[in-house]
């Protein structure tokens, strides 16, 4: 169980690469990149893990779920890449495939720390719905981060709120197996993860078109008016038709 929490991550990147990305190497070498930028942010977040102690028995837990396992995770992979690499090129268009692996790497290292937390815990939510959550979220939070890339400020407050309201379902679906409504909770995570595991399939399937800034729409330049001389050479005369006889 614990091999699928480890790998759930990575194996997905190499199926998404080798199904839908064209550039194979970037993908890689991005991949790699966000390899290393999580190495710090894994750390950050085993040592800020008891802050976060469940909340046994209470609506709260569906809140320490959000934050532990979505909000820091992500928030600290966003913030890796926006130092490493910035959200121009995302803006224009371009380098979605890049992100999307930086992104993976990232939480490829938070699901090695997530394994090795959960280590001993025999709980089947931790070694599969969490991890399959992850995967659906790492799909769905790049489109939502495009979006607000191009958006700019104050757009991009309503991808930030729908990234936060796409957490919060998946932290509810999770935190309802715990909460004596194992139902509830399967049946949230069902149609979590088929509906952010089809927006991020069908945007990872769609070709990247850069907008660079030379290609930018340019102002008309006004008309120039004609001269008389200039009218009457392109002016048009139609020839007379001869009577009939």
């Amino acid at each position: 169980m614990y091999a699928f929490a480890l790998l759930a991550m990575p194996l997905s990147f190499f199926a998404i690469t080798a199904l839908t990305f064209r550039s194979g190497s970037a993908s890689y070498t991005s991949y790699v990149k966000g390899l290393v930028a999580g190495i710090p942010s894994a750390l950050i977040w085993l040592l800020l893990r008891p802050v976060f102690a469940p909340v046994w028995g209470s609506w709260l837990l569906v809140l320490t779920f959000l934050a532990k396992y979505w909000l820091l995770p992500f928030g600290l992979a966003a913030a890796a890449y926006a130092v490493t690499a910035g959200f121009r090129g995302l803006g224009r268009g371009g380098d979605y495939g890049k992100v999307t692996a930086f992104l993976f790497g990232v939480l490829s290292m938070f699901g090695a720390a997530y394994t090795i937390e959960s280590w001993g815990d025999p709980s089947r939510v931790y070694a599969l719905v969490l991890p399959c959550l992850f995967v659906a979220s790492a799909l769905l939070f790049p489109v939502l981060l495009e979006e607000a890339a191009k958006d700019g400020y104050p757009g991009a407050i309503k991808q930030i709120l729908l990234a936060l309201g796409a957490f919060v379902l998946a932290a509810a679906g999770a935190a309802l197996f715990f909460m004596r409504l194992a139902w509830l909770g399967l049946l949230i995570s069902l149609l979590y993860m088929a509906g952010a595991g089809i927006l991020g399939w069908r945007r990872l399937s769609r070709p990247e078109r850069v907008v660079r800034p030379e290609q930018a729409a340019r102002p008309a330049a006004p008309a120039q008016p004609q001269s008389a001389t200039q009218a009457r050479q392109g002016r048009r005369t139609l020839p007379l038709k001869k009577p009939l006889p």
